[in-house]
């Protein structure tokens, strides 16, 4: 039995000294392989960093029972991995083994969006069934990672704010008067002027409204001669007319009144007074508005119509009680609706976030309103508080959610005042949405989770905002879920919606940048070349941004010349330094030292 021990322990000592010699020699051969990553330097697409592969060991790397594993890492961090069986390659002592394989990646902005970096590959040449390995030495295989992508700054989506129910815009009401004659009559009577409807005209003509215009429409009941109720529905509203003017002057409108226009319709030889007429009447059995309705739907001229109706038995009935109220003349008058100055609305709303007013010194809609007159995100918040507290609407609670996605911006990434203002913004936005799912609500809960790189979430909430009301919202929508979809890596649908957003400076931006991310370079240049007139036509500042991506066209367009001059521009108005410090590592300009130095001094 000691024997036989003695046996197997020198068969496994035996075994491993064999085992080691093919792993030497498997790294020895190891420095005759060949491996092509494609794109090099790799790039960042979508929300991936994915690259091409294309190995080539040399013959007699694979002996019989082994393996080998490329490991590619950057910057210490595994991006994947390529294994070669000896099993699966049973001609490899005599020829090549090769694989081309995809390799990809979720970007790590840490370890990949600061320094150039070098993507390396580390072989391991192992022993099946031992499990006994050995390593090759770290090669680079390609430089850094093309981070262009991230012009297009997919983490900041549009935070949309609901339809307050107020704008400050020019708005108008009609208020409508009707003023009544006696048959054949065009003359305004006494009665009429000192009726409910005449004192309700003369109250409302003495606030000296606003008037943008007024249509005066006189009609007629059916009898008489076409030419006799042409004449008196003409008169009528020349009546109304000299009485509307009358009572401005007795106002006082000065030259106000003759601004006002006056648009005077007869209505002649029309049957539309009459059936409505006949649908509030009581005075008429039903059988006998049938009997009208049958003559004045029917066939023949208007003449025709009203002797058929002058034969009907109960015809008198009918010029007693319905006829005198179609003769008429109505009088709409447009005014413009008196709203609060601006100023005066925030102001307003600020003495009620204060408790210096109540909270019924604004409509609801105007204090959601006031919000929007201030630069101030604290004082928005604060506003949009006053809203939740004084109302509790979906609307103040979206846009308070809003907000305050607005103000994690504005603190450092990551930090825990940020967390807390986003979890603070999601619980406002939750709300709205049990309130009212709404639209907006799902888009400022997608600008959330693209602060947070969660782009597969933000897309879910695009999604649903999609299948709501998007009155308000349609244009942000668009934006938003052409800005999602870039880190999706669905550029051609990307380009779909942005195409939506009309003229927003930001979707010719991030159109521009994946038009070059696709090597449309002449489209590139047709998005720059059109924010560049905006912000011209605008007042807008540059900040050099166009200028560094006519630079990388250069580059990839082989042009040193042009890209030195490109860049130096473009520094020339980088203010805050974020170009330069973005040019020190980008791998766009790695074979343009020369070109990247003259810009830079």
């Amino acid at each position: 039995m000691k024997n036989i021990n003695i046996l197997n322990l020198v068969f496994v000592v035996l075994f491993t000294i064999s085992a080691c010699n093919p792993l030497k020699k498997m790294v020895e051969l190891s420095k005759q392989q060949q491996i092509n990553v494609n794109p090099n330097p790799i790039e960042l697409a979508g929300s991936k960093v994915s690259f091409d592969v294309e190995s080539t060991l040399p013959k007699g790397m694979l002996p019989k029972g082994t393996s080998y594993t490329l490991n590619f890492n950057f910057e210490g961090t595994d991006v994947g991995s390529i294994e070669f069986i000896a099993s699966d390659y049973p001609n490899s002592a005599s020829s090549t083994s090769k694989s081309t394989k995809t390799l990809s990646v979720p970007y790590n902005s840490s370890v990949m969006g600061g320094t150039l970096g070098k993507l390396s590959v580390v072989g391991t040449a192992k022993v099946v069934v031992t499990g006994k390995s050995l390593d090759t030495e770290s090669n680079d295989v390609a430089d850094g990672v093309n981070r262009t992508i991230t012009f297009t700054r997919a983490s900041v989506i549009p935070t949309p704010k609901a339809y307050p129910g107020y704008t400050d815009a020019e708005e108008t009401e009609v208020t409508s008067i009707d003023f009544y004659f006696n048959q054949g009559s065009s003359y305004l009577r006494g009665s009429e002027k000192k009726s409910d409807r005449g004192e309700q005209f003369a109250a409302f003509v003495a606030e000296k409204n606003v008037t943008k215009g007024v249509n005066i429409t006189g009609a007629h009941s059916p009898e008489g001669s076409t030419k006799v109720n042409e004449t008196l529905a003409g008169k009528r509203a020349d009546a109304i007319e000299k009485y509307y003017r009358a009572q401005m002057d007795k106002y006082d409108y000065k030259d106000e009144a003759e601004s006002i226009g006056f648009d005077l319709v007869p209505v002649v030889e029309n049957w539309d007074g009459l059936r409505r007429a006949l649908r509030g009447s009581s005075s008429l059995s039903r059988e006998e508005r049938s009997q009208i309705s049958s003559i004045i739907n029917g066939g023949g001229s208007f003449v025709d119509k009203e002797k058929s109706l002058s034969k009907l038995s109960f015809y008198k009935t009918l010029m007693k009680e319905v006829y005198p109220d179609l003769r008429t003349s109505r009088t709409e008058v447009v005014t413009v609706i008196e709203k609060k100055p601006n100023n005066e609305i925030l102001a307003i709303a600020q003495n009620i976030v204060s408790g210096e007013a109540s909270s019924d010194a604004l409509s609801h809609g105007e204090l959601l309103f006031a919000a929007g007159l201030t630069p101030d995100l604290a004082e928005k918040a604060s506003i949009y508080g006053a809203a939740v507290k004084w109302g509790g609407t979906w609307q103040a609670h979206n846009d308070f959610g809003s907000v305050h996605i607005e103000l994690a911006r504005e603190e450092e990434e990551g930090s825990e005042a940020q967390l807390k203002l986003l979890e603070a913004g999601k619980t406002q936005l939750d709300i709205s949405n049990t309130k009212n799912e709404n639209a907006e609500a799902h888009l400022n809960l997608a600008a959330i989770a693209a602060m947070q790189y969660d782009w597969t979430l933000a897309n879910e909430h695009i999604n649903k905002a999609a299948g709501l009301d998007l009155t308000y919202a349609e244009g942000r929508y668009n934006m938003a879920k052409g800005t999602i979809l870039i880190p999706l890596g669905d550029y051609e649908n990307a380009l779909n919606h942005l195409n939506k957003v009309g003229q927003r400076g930001w979707a010719k931006w991030r159109k521009g940048i994946v038009q070059l991310m696709s090597y449309n370079f002449d489209e590139t240049k047709k998005e720059m070349a059109a924010l560049r007139k905006q912000f011209k036509e605008s007042g807008w500042k540059e900040n050099g941004g166009i200028d560094y991506i006519h630079a990388i066209i250069s580059a990839r367009e082989g042009d040193s010349n042009a890209v030195a001059e490109n860049l130096k521009t473009a520094l020339s108005k980088d203010e805050d330094g974020m170009l330069k410090e973005r040019l020190v590592n980008d791998v766009e300009f790695l074979n343009y030292s020369d070109a990247v130095n003259a810009a830079m001094n």
